[in-house]
Order: structure tokens, then sequence, then C-alpha cells
């Protein structure tokens, strides 16, 4: 009995292989982009895999003393081969449809219920591979159990630092201002080029009649956890480790070998030299943990859901029963399961969002610092707003149309704070996209509609938004030319540095 209750504890632990895949060997992915430690979203996971595994041994263990257990291992034989072909689907390295699936579930099906009718000999010999496969997947259980356990061993790093001259009362900051701005995903041609259809977006039209816009930007990748260090470091970074000591190690495209990346290899270190104070907001990236040394005000947050619907605000309740149910679901209605995935999704991204525009507005409210970056994760999907309600939403069905009316909402709050400002006319204002509308990802998602469609023509514009406000500029100015955008860096080294910039 306790061979079977391993091998049913390691078929759960392969059935949600894909909900806690990217914990195993250390987790650094996850690591690198969750702001608390993880012990309660592993133990989650292993309650998951326990709780299934259980529950299978609970419903074979009795019906393996029956006359009907024969017919039940024809059954498990057919079905869980190509179930477990479903459910690991995403990690298969090369594409499988939905009609390729189901051919292999038929030949699977006909080719088994042919050894048993025909050479039941060879039926048995099948099943007892089956018996061997159920112990290797025991032995995978195991081994994924001490690696999840090995990941609660984690502590991350800060995710916020408070400079002295944003908590203590100081005299107006007489001091040029820079302000720099990464909309997630913000799309040239979605902005300016091929704007959808009755679409306004009024900020970023007033920010292109005082500003340089670049029609050709160059992207550098199309990974935010390697443009941005790269924009910060002013040298294209082609791979990346997270160390378990929170320590970011980089290869550079043009340089062999690994390098230590943190705040003395960024913009903000010179910017600090040079008498500059920095500060950032930011998503996604542990900006507070990195660079700590460079930024004197930090704060950093992500709030999204993992690959399960886990989320480390939610209850332990529902970070266990949410993932086992929507694998139920996907049994019987998996399009209730994708809809339901897909809200907990924006649910999660609008707690994230709101976060962070909360602290971006305190930030340049208070109007110290000196050298301001500010990472906003929008218009990047999930979609968390309607435009014809003009107001947030908290289910799947909005747009990335919908996410570009929210952007230009949020750029305009940050202008309006800026414009009301006695540094104004000494603020250089940075506003572009890390990289372009990655429809190609997008596409077969839950959160893709009609209108996502429409918008992207069925094409992939790689454009990145770069749009750069220099101080008193009240003309706008387009430069044409073949832009990488990784010479904002150079940009902003003359910016700190009080040298004429050329655009």
């Amino acid at each position: 009995m306790l061979k079977k209750l391993s091998q049913c504890i390691g078929l759960a632990s392969i059935i949600l292989v894909m909900q806690y895949g990217d914990l195993l060997g250390g987790g650094s992915d996850v690591r690198m982009h969750v702001p608390f430690a993880l012990g309660g979203i592993v133990f989650a996971q292993l309650a998951d895999i326990f709780l299934l595994g259980l529950l299978l041994f609970a419903v074979l263990a009795p019906l393996s003393r029956t006359r009907l257990y024969p017919a039940l291992r024809l059954l498990l034989a057919i079905a869980i081969p190509p179930y477990l072909i479903q459910r690991i689907r995403p990690a298969i390295p090369f594409p499988l449809s939905n009609a390729a699936l189901l051919i292999v579930s038929i030949v699977w099906a006909a080719f088994v219920i042919a050894l048993f009718a025909r050479s039941y000999r060879s039926y048995q010999r099948l099943l007892r591979l089956g018996d061997f496969v159920g112990t290797f997947f025991a032995i995978f259980a195991f081994c994924t159990v001490i690696q999840l356990l090995y990941t609660t061993r984690w502590t991350p790093g800060p995710h916020q630092r408070t400079a002295t001259w944003a908590t203590t009362t100081q005299l107006p900051r007489q001091h040029s201002l820079v302000v720099w701005i990464v909309f997630d995903e913000l799309s040239f041609d979605q902005i300016y080029e091929h704007r959808y259809p009755g679409l306004n977006l009024p900020n970023f039209d007033a920010l292109r009649n005082q500003s340089t816009l670049f029609t050709n930007a160059q992207p550098i990748g199309d990974r935010t956890v390697k443009v941005i260090p790269s924009l910060l470091g002013g040298r294209i970074i082609s791979h990346y480790r997270f160390t378990f000591d929170n320590q970011l190690k980089v290869r550079y495209a043009d340089t062999p070998g690994v390098h230590p990346f943190a705040g003395p290899q960024t913009i903000f270190a010179d910017a600090q030299t040079q008498g500059w104070r920095t500060a950032a907001v930011g998503w996604y990236n542990p900006y507070c943990t990195i660079y700590a040394s460079a930024i004197d005000d930090c704060y950093w947050m992500n709030l999204d859901k993992f690959d399960a619907p886990m989320a480390q605000d939610a209850t332990a309740a529902n970070n266990i029963l949410l993932p086992l149910k929507v694998t139920a679901e996907e049994l019987v209605q998996p399009s209730k399961a994708r809809d339901f995935l897909c809200t907990f999704d924006v649910r999660q991204r609008y707690k994230t969002y709101i976060d962070l525009e909360q602290y971006t507005a305190q930030l340049l409210k208070n109007d110290q610092a000196d050298f301001v970056f500010l990472h906003l994760p929008i218009p990047h999907s999930p979609n968390i707003w309607d435009r014809k309600t003009n107001s947030f939403t908290r289910k799947c069905g909005s747009s990335y149309v919908d996410n570009l009316a929210l952007t230009d909402r949020e750029l305009g709050k940050i202008m309006r704070t800026l414009q009301s400002s006695p540094r104004w006319k000494d603020t250089t204002l940075i506003v572009e996209g890390d990289h372009s509308w990655r429809t190609y990802l997008w596409e077969n998602q839950p959160s893709w509609t009609d209108e996502d469609e429409v918008a992207s023509h069925d094409d992939f514009d790689p454009r990145p938004a770069m749009i750069i406000h220099q101080a008193g500029q009240t003309t706008p100015q387009i430069n044409a030319t073949a832009w990488s955008i990784l010479n904002l860096h150079t940009v902003l080294e003359h910016i700190i540095h009080g040298q004429t910039i050329h655009l």
C-alpha cells in the first residue's frame, strides 16, 4: 500500500508540475521577482501535491480490491499518458496543437485497446512498465519536496529603502530634475503610428508637442529582466543569474565571462557621484535589493499571481484550495478554468499597480529627489482598465488598447504633478517602453481579445516608444533614425554631468 500511495503522490506531483516548476532548482527566476519570503507559497504547493495524491489513493485503493479494477486499469492506461502530456504541454519544446494532442490520444487509445484485445501478455508488460513509471514519479515527487523545502531557506532582500530627505522637512529643492518613466510594453506603433480608431491619448499627444519623438527606436531585447539592467548599465546583457544570496550575475553581449551587476555599475551611482539624489519606484525587478547602494529612496513591489492561482498576499486556504479547484475545472470546464485564471491575474495586477501608483505619486509630490526612475506595469498584460466605463475592471475582457488609455491617464497625473513644481523648467522627462507590445506572446493567452486582434493587425512591430522632453523644451522634434534605446544611457550621462545633449 505504501508503494501505491507513493505512486499516487508522484502522479500528483507530475499533474501539478507546471504550477510549481519554476520553484525547483532554487527557484531563481521566481525569487528575483517576489518581494517576500516564499515559505507560504511553497507549503501551499506541497499541500496541493499531498492532498491530490491522497485523493487519488483514496479513490484507487478501495477499487483495487474489487472486480471493477481490471476495467479501471484499462481506462487509466488509456487516459493518463495523454492527460499528462496535456498538463505539461507548455514545457514541451515544440508546438503541440489541440488537434495534434487529440490525434495522439486516439492513436494511444487504439494501441492500448489492441494490446488488451489481441495480446494480453503484451498488455501486462505495458502495465508493468506503467508501474515502473509510477515508481519514477514517486522518486520525482521526493526530489521535488526536497527542492521546494530548500527554496524556503531563501531570505529576500529589502523591498523598500527610505532616504532621510524623504521623511523630514526640507527646503524646496533647487536642483535639476530627471524623471525617467518606463511603461512596460509600451509600443510606439500603437500610440502614434497606428493608434486604434477612437482611442484618445491626450497626454501622450501633449507630451509629443513639447518633446523629441523617436519614430524608429530600436529595441535591445524583449525581456524586461535583461533590458532594464542593460539600460541602467549602458551595456547589453545577454544572460543573467540571480543567486541565492540576492546577487545579480550577468554576461554582456560584447564581453566574455560572468560579471557582478549592482548599484556601482549603474547610472544611479553616476548620478550620486555628481550630487544628485536618486529615487526609484519599480515593478518586477528587485531594485532595492540589487541596486541598494546607489538608490537613496527606493520602493519595489510585485503582487502578481504565480503560475498557479496563488499570490503572496492571499490567505493560506486560498493558496491551497484554488489551484486544486482549477485543476478539477480544467477536466470538466476548461474554458471556465481559463477565465478564472485570467480574472485572478487581472485582480492581482490591479493590486500591484495601485500600490506602485501610490508610491509614485508620493515620491513626485515630495519633490526632493533629483534623479527619479519609475517602472510601472502598464500597458503590460493583463489588462486592468475599461475605457468604456473609464474605470478599473476586476475581470478578463479588456484589451491592450484599454491599458493604453490607463497609461495615458497615469502619464497625465505625473505630468500635472511635475508641471506644478517650480522645477518644471529644469526637468528632463523621459517616457519609454522597455520593449514593444509582444503580440506573439499574448495572442494565444486567455487575456487576448478580439480588439487586440484588430489592433495588432496580425503583426508585431518591434519599436518601443521613446519620448524625451528636454528641460525648457516647448516645440516638437522628430528623430527618425534607427536609434537604439541603449543610447539613452549616454543621454542620461550627459545630463547628470551638465553637458549639452543632441537628439
